[in-house]
C-alpha cells in the first residue's frame, strides 16, 4: 500500500438499486404489408417512418398493418411500436409462425421473443389485426403473451369476427368465445368493429391506442383500466361496415361474459368494459380485471429488469437486504401515487429452503394490491319524511 497524507475520497456501489422503466403499452403487431422486412421486427415512432417502411394501403383486408399504423399513429398519436410483417400473403399459418429450417430464423408470432433483446423495450400488448379472429392465431397470440422471451408477460388483444358465420348478433358472442376458447386471462376479447368515416376498425386496433393513451397519461404505469375512456369512432358496426347499435343492457351483458365493446354513452363513443376473457369461469381478482392483470405483468417484468444485473452475485445478506429495501422502496412510490393500495417484498424462511439456498436459488415473496375499477358506483335513494318538519319551521319561524 502507497503511503498517503491528507484527506482522500472513494466510492462503494448504491446499496438502493433504481427499478428499470419501460413503455408498459408497446405494441407488438404482426401483420402483412405492402412492403418493408420480412419477418424482422422494426421498432417505429411516427405514421410517416411506419409507412415509409410498411407502404400505404387502404385495403387492410390484405395489408392488415396499415389498419394499426392508421389508428395508432394518426388517429391516437401514440408511440412506439413494433411492427412485423410476415409479407403479401393470406395464410394464417405465415402469421402464426415458426422456425424456418431453410433460413435458420423464425417468423411471425415467434418473433414476438426477440422484440426485448433487439430493442430492450418489453412488449405490452401483442396484437394480429384481422388474424386474431382465427381461433388459432389468437391461441398462439396468448401463449406468446404468457411468455415473453421466456421470462417477461404482457397481454393479447384479440377479436370475435362479426360476420354471419361468426358472432354477427351479440347474444351469440359468448358461445363464440368459449367454443373458441377465449377464456384466457392474457386474453383481452372484444366485439365488434367500429367506424370512423368510411373506415372500419377491428376494435382490439383502436383498444391498443386507448390502452396506449391512457398508460401515458398515469405515468406510463398501467393501473388504470381502459373501459369508459374515448374511442376515435362514430358506430358499432360489422366487418363491412353496416351499423349494429347496442343498448346499455347489452353492452352490459357482453360485459358479463369477459368481452369488451364500444358505447355511446355519455361525453361520446367509449371503450366499455373491464374483463379479461377468463370472466366468468374465473373469478380471481388478479386475472379478471384488465388493469388487475396488467399490473401484476407490469411489476413482475419489473422485478425482473431490475435485479438481472443481481443474477450470479455472491449470495450474501447483503445481496438480500438490497434486493428487498430497493424493492420496497419502489412499492412505497407507486403507493404514493395511489398506483397500487399498498405492497411490500419480503424474504421469507419458510419459502427459501436451505437445499434451494445451497443450490444458487433465492425468493422473494412480492405482496401488493392494486386498485380494481369502480366498476359499479350505486346510490341509495330514500324519502325522508323528518325533512317535512322545515314547513311547520317556517309557520314558527
Amino acid at each position: 500500500m502507497s503511503f498517503t497524507h491528507g484527506v482522500y475520497k472513494s466510492e462503494v456501489a448504491t446499496s438502493i438499486i433504481a427499478p428499470v422503466t419501460g413503455e408498459s403499452g408497446l405494441p407488438v403487431v404482426v401483420g402483412t404489408s405492402v412492403k418493408g422486412p420480412v419477418n424482422d421486427p422494426v421498432l417505429v415512432y411516427t405514421y410517416e417512418e411506419a409507412i415509409e417502411t410498411f407502404g400505404a394501403s387502404d385495403d387492410w383486408d390484405t395489408y392488415t398493418l396499415n389498419e394499426f399504423i392508421y389508428s395508432h399513429f394518426a388517429l391516437y398519436g401514440q408511440a412506439p411500436a413494433v411492427l412485423i410483417s410476415v409479407g403479401q400473403t393470406g395464410s394464417a399459418n405465415a402469421i402464426i409462425g415458426g422456425y424456418d429450417g431453410a433460413s435458420g430464423k423464425y417468423t411471425g408470432l415467434e418473433l414476438v421473443n426477440y422484440v426485448y433483446p433487439k430493442f430492450r423495450l418489453i412488449p405490452g400488448m401483442i396484437l394480429a389485426p384481422t388474424w386474431s379472429q382465427v381461433a388459432e392465431v389468437a391461441a398462439v397470440m396468448k401463449a406468446k403473451a404468457e411468455s415473453v422471451s421466456g421470462v417477461f408477460s404482457c397481454v393479447a388483444l384479440v377479436d370475435i369476427p362479426c360476420i354471419p358465420n361468426g358472432a354477427y348478433a351479440y347474444s351469440a358472442v359468448s358461445q363464440w368465445k368459449t367454443s373458441k376458447n377465449l377464456t384466457d386471462k392474457r386474453m383481452i376479447v372484444c366485439w365488434p368493429c367500429v367506424k370512423l368515416g368510411d373506415k372500419v376498425y377491428h376494435l382490439s386496433t383502436q383498444l391498443a391506442g386507448v390502452m396506449a393513451r391512457t398508460d401515458h397519461e398515469r405515468g406510463d404505469v398501467p393501473y388504470k383500466s381502459p373501459s369508459n375512456e374515448l374511442l376515435q369512432c362514430e358506430a358499432c358496426t360489422d366487418m363491412l361496415g353496416n351499423e349494429i347499435p347496442l343498448t346499455l343492457e347489452e353492452a352490459n351483458y357482453l360485459n358479463s361474459q369477459g368481452v369488451v365493446t364500444a358505447l355511446n354513452w355519455t361525453g361520446g363513443w367509449r371503450v366499455w368494459g373491464n374483463r379479461t376473457g377468463a370472466y366468468p369461469a374465473s373469478t380471481d381478482v388478479k386475472d379478471v380485471f384488465i388493469p388487475v392483470r396488467r399490473m401484476y405483468d407490469y411489476i413482475g417484468n419489473m422485478f425482473i429488469t431490475t435485479f438481472w444485473q443481481e443474477a450470479d452475485q455472491p449470495m450474501t445478506a447483503r445481496l438480500v437486504r438490497q434486493i428487498v429495501n430497493s424493492f420496497n422502496m419502489y412499492m412505497n412510490s407507486l403507493q404514493a401515487r395511489e398506483m397500487i393500495l399498498g405492497g411490500r417484498v419480503e424474504f421469507k424462511v419458510n419459502e427459501n429452503a436451505l437445499t434451494d439456498i445451497t443450490n444458487g436459488i433465492l425468493r422473494f415473496h412480492v405482496y401488493f394490491t392494486p386498485p380494481v375499477p369502480a366498476e359499479t358506483i350505486e346510490g341509495i335513494f330514500e324519502y325522508d319524511p323528518e325533512y317535512l318538519q322545515v314547513l311547520f319551521e317556517a309557520v314558527r319561524g
